[in-house]
């Protein structure tokens, strides 16, 4: 009586050794650069930046010396994040984490001076005020939108560990 291969245990294909690996530079992927550290953020500081320095110049004077330092810090800011990203390494995340964080404390004071402004106009000026009070309230919700979501979203990135890694803190 013939036993045949039922007693025997299957032989498990041999793994390749390391000396049958060869690998060539055409087989290994290169690594990715990350686009939000190199071309988007800084693109998008600078043109926020500039945007924001024009309508502070030409469509927004003022006259108050404590609101024109305040206008003016938000696109100084704006701009040393986005330099501060591309310069990369420990200083350049920190001094970006700054930056970003100054400029959202800073719109967020713009946005309570403004908020401010239009109860003054709204209590002070009965019908009128409360017309200039809307239009005040609807540059706040301008204000959100162009000023403190850039910062947002880029102190998030730069906090995760993708942009630690892009940045070369970790």
């Amino acid at each position: 009586m013939a036993r045949g291969n039922a007693g025997k245990a299957k032989a498990r294909p041999r793994a390749p050794q390391r000396a049958d690996i060869v690998r060539t530079a055409a087989d290994v992927p290169a690594p990715k650069k990350d686009l939000r550290r190199w071309v988007i953020y800084p693109a998008l500081c600078t043109l926020f930046a500039t945007t924001q320095a024009i309508l502070i110049w030409k469509v927004v004077p003022n006259r108050l010396p404590s609101a024109n330092v305040h206008l003016w810090t938000l696109p100084i800011l704006t701009y040393i994040m986005g330099f501060a990203t591309l310069r990369g390494g420990r200083l350049g995340w920190q001094i970006a984490i700054g930056a970003g964080s100054l400029a959202l404390l800073s719109g967020i004071l713009l946005i309570v001076r403004i908020i401010i402004s239009a109860a003054f106009l709204s209590g002070v000026y009965g019908a009128f005020g409360k017309a200039a009070a809307m239009t005040a309230l609807t540059s706040v919700a301008l204000l959100v939108e162009l000023v403190a979501l850039l910062p947002i979203f880029q102190l998030k990135y730069l906090m995760s560990r993708a942009g630690r890694k892009a940045m070369g803190t970790t």
